[in-house]
């Protein structure tokens, strides 16, 4: 177990050192940071002279990748071309909202999708199973951006004006002099249904796939035939088998729900690292870019590990010798 943790995170260093290249000459390539600045007849070229040398922009790419990797591994994610600050500090406060939503969308995902999933499975092809089929494949068709704008005009300004009240917020994470969890629920409801909605209608079918395949196997046949409940049968017995792909996609979903959030964060305004991201590439403050990309893909990365790990404690019998 020790030896294949030990090579799983080698393997682990080595695909983020990878990806770190990928995302440092990708968002080099995308402009130049300092665009704006040389076309303001207010700016001197010495000044823009300057500010190249401070941010190495006259060294050759290679060299800005080693310098900006040494920085990387001593927690210094470098300076804002925009903000003329650090972006350990501009990303900070980005963190806590994101990873409440995220955190907030997978959960939902969890909670709904694997229990579907599995009364899918157990009553193929009846009315509830094909209605069932029907609603995954229009949430999983269904753009997010898109279905963020429908639950805005929905259920955030159809429904307040016939209910007469403010139910759900569509945009930002607090009301103006609120800050307490309902207002903070009524922010968060609207974002998280719209993450949720797709990766629920993705993980209750592929629940229901991993279920199937396993209620055909001889173990629990054997189970049956000892006279233990259909239920017992199932939930004990079945579940803990199908879950193993199940574990697999929930943890590889960190990553994929993170990558909705960037576009559910600017449909709604939510002030986490996906709204920033927009909002650094847009403006070309490519330093803050690169390290909301390589936080990405650092959680990817993990969550990739840990669904491996996460094996042994849904089924014993998987080893790693």
């Amino acid at each position: 177990m020790l030896a294949y943790i030990v090579r799983k995170v080698l393997f682990s260093i080595v695909v983020l050192f990878v990806a770190s290249a990928v995302i440092f000459v990708l968002v080099s390539l995308s402009g130049d940071p300092l665009a704006e600045l040389r076309t303001n007849p207010n700016v001197q070229q010495a000044d823009i002279e300057r500010l190249t040398a401070q941010y190495g922009l006259d060294q050759p790419l290679p060299v800005q990748y080693v310098i900006w990797l040494g920085d990387l591994l001593h927690g210094d994610l470098g300076t804002s071309f925009k903000q003329y600050a650090s972006v350990n500090s501009i990303i900070a406060p980005r963190i806590i909202p994101t990873f409440l939503l995220v955190g907030s969308a997978l959960a939902v995902t969890a909670i709904l999708a694997i229990p579907f999933g599995v009364y899918s499975a157990i009553k193929k092809y009846t009315l509830a199973d094909n209605v069932g089929t029907f609603l995954s494949f229009l949430g999983f068709s269904m753009p997010i951006f898109w279905l963020g704008l429908l639950l805005q005009l929905v259920l955030g300004i159809y429904l307040a004006a016939w209910a007469g009240t403010r139910i759900f917020f569509v945009s930002g994470m607090t009301a103006v002099g609120d800050t307490g969890p309902i207002d903070l629920l009524q922010h968060l409801a609207l974002p998280v249904t719209a993450l949720a909605v797709i990766e629920v209608a993705t993980l209750s079918r592929f629940q229901r796939s991993a279920m199937l395949d396993v209620m055909s196997s001889d173990y629990l046949r054997t189970a049956r035939a000892k006279g233990l409940s259909q239920w017992t049968v199932y939930l004990k017995h079945a579940l803990r088998n199908a879950m193993i792909p199940s574990v697999t996609l929930l943890a590889l979903k960190v990553g994929l729900i993170f990558n909705g959030a960037v576009i559910t964060e600017s449909v709604f305004a939510w002030p986490g690292l996906g709204f920033l991201l927009v909002d650094s590439l847009n403006k070309g403050d490519y330093n803050v870019a690169r390290g909301i990309l390589i936080i990405s893909a650092a959680l990817i990365v993990v969550f990739n590990l840990v669904a491996d790990l996460a094996y042994s404690l849904v089924d014993p019998r998987v080893s790693y010798d």
